[in-house]
This record gives structure tokens, C-alpha cells and sequence, in this order.
């Protein structure tokens, strides 16, 4: 797992174009945290580095959004906090999000818990002071390395002395069990 404190919007959009660049079709990114820690910031950050350049806000009303990155890849936006667990979720039409040539995101993957296939990267997100928040994000080694690599030239080795607004807690990919 990596841990990532980001101290504002530029970490955030760094963090965004790192998962950006390691995601391919199919995919399924779940975000995970409480009212206001960034979920639909950073897929939006992801989105734009992938070309997107329509307005990307939260799906919250309408549960789903679609989009189509530079190259022509599907990108759906799901959120599921007004969806309820159980029958409702059994109903969400799961399959049009969900393809092999997708990349999906789901905020408040919760309600589609036993819907949902096993998230290829968890983002787990909480407020660490008005302008700052922590990114716990779980992924394969594999995707964690190149993420930690690509992240490299931003991310703070000693917290002490923040200089690019990303930094890393906890341990480092290559220490990871």
C-alpha cells in the first residue's frame, strides 16, 4: 500500500496523470472517503490527463457518467451514495460499466460491494487539514512500483522538508509484503 499525503490541488492533478498513466482497459478504480475529501477531484485530474476535456462533475444525481479519453477509451464515472445496497444494486446495470475496454471509477463503491468485481486499485482518501488529505491507494505491487516511479520526481523523501505538496507515509512499494 502507498500512502500519500497530498497538500493541495497540484498533488492532487500529480497524482491524477500517475494514475492516469498506469490505467488500461479493463480497469476498475474504486474511491473510497467522507463528504468533501476529493473523490471526484482526483478522477477529474485522471480524466483530464487522459484528454478529457468536457466538464467532468460528480455523478451523484444521475449515479454514471461516460466519457471517451483522447484515444477513444470509455471512461465511466459511477456514484453509488444514493444507490442503497441490495436490490437497488442488484438492478444498477453493472455490465454497461464494466467491459473489458473500460476504465471505471466508483465513489462510494459500498452500495455495489457484491456487485462489484475486486477494484484493480483502491483509493482510500481523508482529511488531514483544510487543504491537505492523505491518499491510501492498494494496488498490485507491479501498479505501485511504476506509481511510486512515476510519482518520483514529487514525492518528498523527508516529510520534514515538503517541497513538491506530494509525500510519502508509511512504507515504500518495494518494502511491501
Amino acid at each position: 500500500m502507498l500512502t500519500l499525503e497530498l497538500t493541495g490541488p497540484d498533488a492532487t492533478e500529480r497524482l491524477g496523470a500517475a494514475l492516469a498513466a498506469v490505467l488500461h482497459p479493463p480497469s476498475l478504480v474504486t474511491l473510497v472517503g467522507d463528504l468533501g475529501t476529493g473523490k471526484t477531484t482526483l478522477v477529474r485530474c485522471v480524466l483530464r490527463a487522459r484528454g478529457v476535456t468536457e466538464v467532468v462533475a460528480s455523478p451523484s444525481f444521475m449515479l454514471a457518467q461516460s466519457y471517451r479519453d483522447a484515444q477513444g477509451v470509455p471512461l465511466h464515472h459511477l456514484d453509488l451514495y444514493r444507490l442503497a445496497p441490495g436490490s437497488d444494486a442488484d438492478l444498477f446495470a453493472w455490465d454497461d460499466y464494466l467491459s473489458e475496454d473500460a476504465i471505471t471509477f466508483v465513489e462510494w463503491p459500498e452500495a455495489g460491494n457484491s456487485n462489484l468485481p475486486r477494484a484493480d486499485i483502491a483509493v482510500t482518501l481523508e482529511h488531514r487539514a483544510p487543504t491537505a488529505r492523505a491518499a491510501l491507494i492498494r494496488a498490485s505491487r507491479g501498479v505501485e512500483s511504476v506509481l511510486h516511479r512515476r510519482l518520483g520526481g514529487v514525492v518528498d523523501a523527508d516529510p520534514k522538508e515538503p517541497a513538491s505538496g506530494v509525500r510519502y507515509g508509511g512504507r515504500r512499494p518495494e518494502e511491501t509484503v
